[in-house]
């Protein structure tokens, strides 16, 4: 018999968007959102929020993914919005942003685990510095889960994909 914790991944997995190069990078049991970013790229300015859901689809706890370019500094800010309306429930939850060019190939990548606590919101804002020109971005694939305080093999992931792209 499944744990509730295996069905709630199995659910999560089954309505994730087909993402193949994260699924090739080593993230395991994210549920993926793949979007189009051009109407991201051509704001002048402020944030474009991508991708809004659940975390856990058994309760209410809510992410949005936004961001928006500065194509003369050559970085891409993420914000990341965690809305938690359990009063009883908190989670660490792990956010995965991978920046596509138009050929699928990725040439930015954001990683993040963070604490919700019950009944509160929070904002962040990470700016990433791409070796590549932020006009390439094409597709963002958003990944979510919820994780374990350290995550070791999920930030092992992040520094080993940060590397490989050159990204400061």
């Amino acid at each position: 018999m499944p744990t509730l914790k295996q069905l709630s991944i199995a659910l999560g997995l089954l309505t994730s968007d087909r993402s193949p190069v994260p699924n090739e990078d080593g993230w395991v049991n994210y549920v993926w959102r793949v979007q189009p970013a051009q109407q991201c790229l051509d704001l002048e300015k402020g944030y474009c929020k991508l991708v809004e859901g659940k975390w856990d689809w058994k309760r209410p706890q809510y992410y949005s993914f936004s961001f928006r370019t500065d194509p003369q500094a050559n970085s891409v800010i993420s914000r990341v919005s965690l809305r938690n309306e359990d009063p009883d429930d908190d989670d660490q939850v792990c956010i995965v942003a991978s920046f596509l060019d138009g050929a699928g190939e990725e040439i930015g990548i954001f990683y993040a685990n963070w604490r919700a606590l019950p009944g509160r919101s929070y904002s962040r804002e990470v700016p990433i510095w791409l070796s590549r020109n932020v006009g390439e971005i094409a597709t963002v694939a958003v990944g979510t889960k919820q994780c374990d305080v350290k995550a070791n093999l999920d930030a092992q992931n992040f520094s080993r994909i940060r590397l490989a792209l050159n990204q400061r």
